[in-house]
């Protein structure tokens, strides 16, 4: 019986070795997908409460008044599936480059998919070293503003 008992207390640490080996290489192999600027993202402090937001009836109403461009921060396979009408694709990592597509004078109001605003935020946070003062990370991104029946468009 001690045996028996020795042998199941065996099996159950190489189990639990297995399994946390098995975590370490997926979240390995999610960061080596990522460029590595959005891998460092998640590994740095990066406060994204202190990230000005804006709530999606707030969106829609600066979108309908013209007085806002709507920025998608997704990659391009995730823009040219559908993104809201009339948006602009700029990346965290084209943001330089672009910067001259973005019109002074209007909120520039930046989405993507994620449910905590998180890469929306990292653009906002970027456009604001970069000097754009009237920019904001839009609540529930691409979904909020789907679901709510809001024009969406395919392709570029």
């Amino acid at each position: 019986m001690r045996n028996f008992l020795l042998m199941v207390a065996i099996a159950g640490i190489f189990y639990l070795a297995g399994s946390a080996i098995s975590s370490a290489k997926s979240a390995a192999a999610d960061n080596a997908a990522l460029p590595l600027s959005k891998a460092l993202d998640f590994d740095t402090n990066f406060r994204d409460d202190e990230v000005p937001k804006i709530t999606l009836a707030d969106a829609k109403k600066e979108y309908d008044a013209g007085t806002a461009v709507i920025v998608d921060v997704r990659d391009e396979g995730s823009f040219k599936l559908e993104h809201i009408k009339g948006a602009l694709h700029i990346t965290t990592e084209t943001l330089a480059a672009d910067m001259n597509k973005l019109p002074k004078g209007k909120k520039i109001i930046a989405y993507c998919s994620c449910p905590s605003e998180h890469s929306s935020s990292v653009w906002v946070t970027e456009a604001k070293k970069k000097g754009v003062k009237n920019a904001f990370a839009l609540i529930g991104g691409t979904r909020a503003w789907k679901e709510a029946g809001f024009p969406m468009e395919k392709g570029e």
